[in-house]
């Protein structure tokens, strides 16, 4: 792909009668480090929004636990079953994301970002399972008709469960904003679901009591499951997209584009652009067009140079830069 000249950066005149080689420049390949490097971890303030979630959802399962049997409510039931699932996938998360933050080794020459996506791909798969196990508890209750009981004491639970989940999920959120982390994005996720979960056996409840109709518990429970569902269907889809290798989005492709771009004429153009997502990591792989009058020195000085924009760029990205003389 061909450049239209921009505003590069000024640069030395290159020594005209020496051919430029074709090469490879990767981070940290003979030039100072760069800003925005993708080898950032995932900072502690993440750690901690996971911690909370775990600490506020063991919470959760006992209070809406105790709730549910006190009140023989099915949608509160089915409330106190995804905070025990939350309690599970927040504790796993917490770990992977750790274990994802660890440097390449000998055997993960990329990383270890995987292990994000592996865990989001097991939240969808527990709420995919959740799901379905209160569907089919639902049907149950609708055929026999049972009445919950001790209404007021569920609404007052289950209000409190809503300011908790609306909490930890915007917690959660903000933490994957800042680390690009696909667990941490999964686990917001799973308690904005939490939210509709809440929200659902509330209005059940509130329709037994005024409305008298004992079917609304478990239609509600219903609706809510359906909405958790969806949400566990997005997480596999997602899951399983990153792990096959799926590109980045077209809107970050453009950018790199852009950023090539602006560096014209040095550089004449760019094809074999490739990339894809390890976890919160983005992989990237271009070929540079470069003049075969520049020396070999200068082209990899403009290789680097385009490396460290596009990894100032987007964060948290790994960019491998081959110079080709044209």
């Amino acid at each position: 792909m061909a450049l239209q000249p921009g505003s590069p950066p000024t640069a030395p005149a290159p020594p005209a009668a020496v051919p430029a080689a074709s090469g490879a420049i990767a981070a940290g390949a003979g030039d100072s480090a760069e800003p925005g490097s993708s080898t950032r971890a995932v900072g502690g303030g993440a750690g901690r929004a996971q911690l909370a979630a775990v600490a506020t959802a063991g919470f959760l399962v006992l209070l809406k636990g105790v709730a549910a049997w006190l009140t023989n409510s099915l949608a509160l039931g089915a409330a106190a079953l995804d905070s025990a699932v939350d309690v599970f996938v927040s504790s796993a998360s917490y770990f992977v994301v750790r274990r994802s933050a660890a440097p390449p080794d000998a055997d993960h020459a990329y990383g270890h970002g995987r292990f994000e996506t592996l865990a989001a791909l097991g939240q969808g798969l527990l709420l995919l399972g959740a799901a379905v196990g209160l569907i089919v508890a639902g049907v149950q209750r609708l055929m026999s008709r049972q009445l919950p009981r001790a209404i007021g004491l569920g609404v007052a639970v289950l209000a409190v469960a809503m300011i908790a989940s609306w909490l930890v999920s915007w917690h959660l959120g903000r933490a994957a904003a800042g680390s690009g982390s696909p667990a941490l994005r999964a686990d917001s996720i799973h308690y904005r679901a939490d939210l509709w979960v809440n929200a659902g056996a509330l209005l059940a409840l509130l329709v037994v009591r005024w409305a008298h109709w004992p079917a609304a518990d478990p239609l509600l429970g219903l609706l809510v499951s359906a909405v958790v569902l969806r949400a566990g269907a997005l997480l596999v889809m997602d899951s399983v997209a990153d792990l096959s290798d799926r590109g980045l989005p077209p809107q970050e492709l453009r950018r790199i584009e852009e950023i090539v771009a602006t560096f014209a004429p040095e550089v004449i153009g760019l094809h074999d652009l490739r990339t894809r997502r390890s976890g919160s990591r983005r992989l990237i792989e271009l070929h540079l067009e470069i003049p075969r009058t520049v020396a070999f020195e200068e082209a990899h000085a403009r290789g680097a140079r385009i490396r460290r924009a596009i990894e100032s760029d987007l964060p948290r990205s790994r960019v491998l830069v081959h110079t080709d003389p044209v």
